[in-house]
């Protein structure tokens, strides 16, 4: 017999964790420039598609900014949190337990 579990999935809040890098490097005192001498990238593109949105640091890149902010990952990366439905036998749902309240990375929420 099959059963619907509804678990919570963390997504990246893209927006978000642009915004938060931003406001991370300006409290920290960097320009654009710094961070991307920081990286060795030979434009600031990479920084400015950070900024706005247009795409995410890689997980290396993550551990440095991360250095670089003094912070934990969880702190830059803002995630929303959705509802999804997954049909599964009675036997996986009884094996899965409590899956929405195992999420091992600390994640911020977007206010």
């Amino acid at each position: 017999m099959e059963t619907i579990r509804t678990i919570l999935k963390p997504v990246i809040d893209v927006e978000g964790t642009a915004a938060q890098i931003k406001k991370l490097r300006k409290k920290n005192g960097f320009s654009v420039h710094d961070v991307q001498l920081v990286f060795g990238f030979d434009y600031p593109q990479a920084v400015y598609g950070w900024e706005s949105g247009k795409n995410i640091p890689t997980i290396d890149n993550l551990l440095v900014l991360a250095k670089l902010f003094g912070v934990d990952i969880g702190e830059i990366i803002v995630t929303n949190i959705i509802e999804i439905s997954l049909p599964c036998s009675e036997h996986a749902a009884s094996q899965m337990g409590y899956l929405e309240d195992y999420i091992p990375v600390k994640f911020s929420r977007s206010a």
